[in-house]
């Protein structure tokens, strides 16, 4: 396995010109509603909305509850009409081409219930965010990679903000926190954001590249040269955490990464609780299965970890594009 840099690199209607594609999909409905704007054809050609995509999350075999969360979301414009003397019926949806996919991890701290409620407050949040801001994130002329990365950043502080008041309204221990890998894909491109343990994984061309660092004391030792990989992964210190959503501390590292993905690449978001479980050279040989369907290899990733012995809540979100 390699941590090193990877390669670089609803119902639809065809439509016509953009400017004209509504009123002419509306006032040749014939009285039946139309439901989307989509072009078939561009739904085709982008990866990132066809792309066999399936997330899960298991308590474990120790763990009274689960902190964990997770979200797989398509990001799309719609109009819902509500009343029009066109020949369309209230109720109808229109809904645009897709744009793309948010993909997301979240692995809470905090006892009684506290990581719980900071991972799905977290992971509101930033879906909220990407809801908001896909309309300038479609102009893609009028919008840089740079503005993006930087809303997402922007969006994670917030994140945070919100954490906290959500602690102190519920009068929850104010360490509370969580970790946050999120996967932004809009064909080619992917916008990773990560924060904590969580990790994103990339499969290609038959090789498993890491594509996060752990934001852990372990790794700290590590970096500076104190601890070897191998000592640091069964090391106690591989589990705390020098950065995390929430929490006392002002101190908040957003730590952005951009790619362009290939065909037939795989993209895995997990918690700690798969790969503590089950390493490198398995997560491979699972991922190699592309004979078997995602949620397939989903299902038996969290199976492999349980009967590893699930320590820990476990999640994975698996992408095959």
């Amino acid at each position: 396995m390699s941590d090193r840099e990877p390669p670089t690199s609803g119902d639809t209607q065809p439509s016509g010109p953009a400017a004209h594609r509504t009123l002419r999909l509306l006032s040749s409905s014939g009285g039946l509603a139309l439901r989307s704007l989509a072009d078939a054809s561009a739904i085709a050609a982008n990866p990132a909305v066809v792309a066999e995509v399936f997330g899960a999350t298991d308590p474990g075999r120790v763990r009274k509850s689960n902190q964990d969360q997770f979200l797989v979301a398509a990001l799309e414009r719609s109009l819902l009409i509500e009343g029009s003397s066109l020949p369309a019926e209230a109720g109808t949806r229109l809904v645009d081409t897709p744009q793309g996919r948010i993909m997301v991890v979240a692995d809470g701290i905090g006892g009684h219930g506290g990581g719980e409620v900071a991972s799905a407050v977290t992971i509101d949040a930033m879906a909220h965010y990407c809801f908001e801001a896909m309309p300038w994130v479609q102009r893609r002329s009028e919008c840089s990679r740079e503005e993006l990365a930087k809303g997402l950043q922007d969006a994670v502080r917030t994140a945070q903000a919100r954490v906290r008041r959500v602690a102190e309204r519920k009068a929850l221990d104010r360490n509370l926190g969580t970790t946050l890998t999120m996967a932004y894909v809009a064909w080619p491109e992917l916008l990773l954001v990560h924060v904590g343990d969580s990790r994103a994984y990339l499969m290609r061309d038959d090789e498993l590249h890491h594509l996060t660092v752990d934001h852990t004391l372990a790794q700290q030792m590590v970096d500076g040269k104190l601890m070897t990989p191998a000592q640091a992964a069964k090391s106690n210190l591989s589990h705390v955490l020098v950065n995390a959503v929430g929490g006392k501390s002002d101190e908040l590292e957003v730590e952005l990464r951009h790619l362009t993905l290939q065909l037939d690449d795989q993209l895995l978001l997990c918690t700690d609780g798969l790969y503590d479980m089950v390493d490198d050279a398995r997560l491979a040989a699972a991922l190699r299965r592309t004979d078997q369907p995602v949620e397939a290899v989903v299902l038996a990733l969290l199976e492999a970890a349980n009967a590893a012995g699930g320590r820990d809540n476990v999640t994975a979100v698996l992408a095959r594009f």
